[in-house]
């Protein structure tokens, strides 16, 4: 039988337990339970140690810029490749796909900040909120995230940013930013909340700070963390900057170099710590497998905001509702095939598309369509003729799509359309490729939420290539098109009042978290499924692997 352990002298051992003890006692017996429990508290102390430092070394280096290296990238307004320095990545290694995503909202719709401007005179003009903000503004937060604008397309409601390192999507209520490879994401996150303050002046904000000067206890240890709060004037702008932010989202799936990361990313704890200082009331999530493919997810509640009655906005009540009125949906893979990644493999010895590849619709004579496509550069038409190619292009109806093929690998692409939103009608899809067989990486994300009372995907032919009527065959799609070994999928979804009272009643229509919920892939197996109900959002993650042939 195992020997009962007395849980109160253990403990009594490690309240005056000290290094030097443990040492001298290690002299005399062997390691019982008290011993190994001393062992693990001190290694907890010395990891607390560590992470103490690394944020105090993440403080200091928001202060400093780094020596620089130099990469291309292309200026959206000439299209032409240009010299621009950067502290970039490490070439040698390998790439890191899997991306860091940001998604802030300032205000619930877009006509909540019709009346904010971009104060200086260089702003854009017949835009309103973050799109008043000029491309040069952003720029300078991007140069410090370690990314470049490669391109831009300016979408009726959305503008669509083409990044050396992913994409960025500014609409005028909110932002979302999503970087791969060894980019400082959160490190920018100053300079990103300073530009929307400065952008969204306009807005009703009311950011109070009581609760740091008068502290609630009358413990004198709590009087001690208050007043060295209060001292810390770093954290006070922050939490000022992150009070102007209604709902904030981070999340990422797990490394597969997490060695190669910088700064806070090094660690989803110090990532973790940085939107704290921020952001008042977040949670982070651990979603699937620790010991394997996992999605990490931080969500932070809405800032201090006082919505006065008169800036409410009435709108009529017989608007046609959406789908959903805010909905996420991202499919991450891995392990693509051999043939999907070759690709996305591009030789400088290929030749420039020409302008029937890139642009296979327009009514061309025989000589317009066989000549080079000379109105965009190299990369962008590699990047067009691949999208054409591959179907991406006839996604959904409606679109407008910027897409860019790196040399001697990688592809990424933006799209907006629109995407039926009742009160937000902007649409988008984004997709980034890293094909190196040992580290490959897909990802393909998208706003626009098709509805679950659409035709059966099954009954669908899956020899022909159709529009995607529903989640199902969005997925199936975009499954067909990389030949991932192994992908998760995450569907996030926001949810109404009147939604959350129907639970545990009969539903005429399955909703797109159900159909996610039981969705099955031919060739896969699912390895993985999970629900969370978050307030006010819904979170269904799903994760498969391939069948092995037998």
């Amino acid at each position: 039988m195992t020997p009962a352990i007395d849980l109160e002298a253990t403990a009594n051992r490690l309240d005056s337990y000290t290094p030097a003890a443990f040492h001298m006692e290690h002299h005399h017996h062997h390691k019982d339970t008290a011993d190994l429990l001393m062992e693990a508290k001190e290694a907890q102390r010395i990891k607390t140690l560590e992470i103490m430092d690394a944020r105090a070394e993440l403080l200091r280096a928001k202060l400093s810029d780094d020596a620089s290296s130099v990469t291309t990238a292309v200026d959206s307004n000439s299209g032409s490749p240009e010299k621009v320095v950067d502290d970039f990545h490490d070439p040698c290694g390998p790439f890191e796909g899997p991306e860091k995503l940001l998604e802030l909202w300032f205000a619930e719709e877009p006509s909540d900040v019709s009346a904010c401007r971009w104060s200086d005179p260089d702003a854009r003009p017949d835009h309103f909120g973050l799109r008043s903000v000029p491309k040069a503004v952003w720029e300078t937060m991007l140069d410090i995230v370690k990314c470049k604008v490669l391109s831009v397309i300016q979408g009726s409601h959305v503008d669509a940013y083409l990044l050396s390192e992913s994409s960025m999507f500014v609409f005028p209520h909110k932002l979302i930013l999503k970087t791969c490879g060894t980019t400082t994401l959160l490190l920018g996150l100053e300079k990103l909340l300073t530009i929307a303050a400065k952008a969204l002046a306009g807005l009703n904000t009311a950011a109070t700070f009581a609760k740091l000067s008068t502290p609630e206890s009358e413990d004198a240890d709590d009087n001690d963390e208050a007043s060295t709060a209060m001292s810390d004037s770093s954290f006070i702008q922050e939490r000022q900057l992150g009070s102007i932010v209604k709902h904030a989202f981070y999340s990422r799936k797990s490394f597969m170099f997490p060695e190669r990361q910088k700064g806070p990313h090094r660690d989803w704890m110090l990532e973790v710590a940085v939107l704290d200082r921020f952001f008042d009331h977040g949670s982070a999530y651990t979603v699937g497998k620790m010991n394997g493919d996992h999605w990490l997810l931080w969500m932070g509640c809405e800032g201090a905001r006082e919505a006065e009655v008169s800036s409410v906005v009435e709108r009529p009540l017989t608007l046609p509702a959406p789908c959903v009125e805010d909905q996420t949906l991202e499919i991450l893979m891995t392990h693509l095939s051999s043939a999907s990644c070759a690709r996305f493999v591009f030789d400088e010895e290929l030749p420039h598309p020409t302008v029937a590849e890139c642009f296979p619709r327009k009514q061309l004579t025989a000589a317009e369509a066989s000549a080079p496509a000379s109105s965009l550069d190299k990369g962008h038409a590699l990047g067009l003729a691949l999208s054409n190619k591959l179907g991406l292009t006839e996604l959904f109806p409606d679109t407008e799509i910027d897409a860019f093929a790196f040399e001697p690998c990688g592809y990424s692409a933006n799209a907006v359309m629109p995407r039926g939103g009742k009160n937000d009608n902007a649409g988008y899809w984004t997709i980034h490729v890293t094909p190196e067989e040992d580290s490959s990486y897909a990802s393909f994300e998208t706003n626009v939420a098709l509805c679950s009372n659409s035709p059966a995907a099954d009954a669908l032919d899956e020899t022909t290539l159709q529009l995607p009527t529903n989640l199902p065959s969005l997925v199936r799609r975009v499954v067909d098109i990389f030949e991932p070994g192994k992908m998760s999928v995450t569907l996030f979804v926001s949810t109404s009042e009147q939604e959350e009272e129907q639970v545990g009643s009969d539903k005429a229509v399955l909703t797109n978290e159900d159909i996610l919920h039981a969705l099955s892939i031919k060739g896969y197996k699912r390895t993985d499924r999970i629900a969370y109900e978050f307030e006010r959002y819904n979170l269904v993650f799903v994760s498969f692997e391939k069948r092995r042939s037998r």
